[in-house]
C-alpha cells in the first residue's frame, strides 16, 4: 500500500507541476496580449490628440511632446536612408 500511495504523491505532483506551468503560459499570453492592447489605446489616444479630438492632460504633455520630437526624428533618418539609397543605386 505504502508503494500505491508513494505513486499517487508523485501523480499529483506532476498534475499540479502541469498546472502550474499551464498557468504560467497563461499569464505569460495574457500579459503579452495586455501589452499590445496597451500599445494600440496608446497609439489610437496619440492620434485623437494630435487630431484635437481627445484632450491631452498636464501630466501627459511632456509625454506627448516626446512622442511628437521621436517621430520627427524617425522621419527624418528615414528620408536620410531613402536619400543615400537613392544615390547608390
Amino acid at each position: 500500500m505504502a508503494l500505491r500511495d508513494f505513486l499517487f504523491g508523485i501523480r499529483d505532483r506532476i498534475v499540479q507541476r502541469s498546472q502550474i506551468g499551464k498557468d504560467k503560459l497563461d499569464a505569460a499570453f495574457a500579459r503579452r496580449e495586455l501589452d499590445r492592447r496597451l500599445q494600440d489605446l496608446g497609439e489610437r489616444y496619440y492620434t485623437l490628440a494630435r487630431q484635437g479630438v481627445a484632450g491631452v492632460p498636464d501630466d501627459l504633455r511632456n509625454l506627448v511632446a516626446e512622442v511628437d520630437a521621436l517621430a520627427v526624428q524617425l522621419q527624418t533618418l528615414r528620408e536620410q536612408v531613402r536619400r543615400l539609397e537613392e544615390e547608390t543605386a
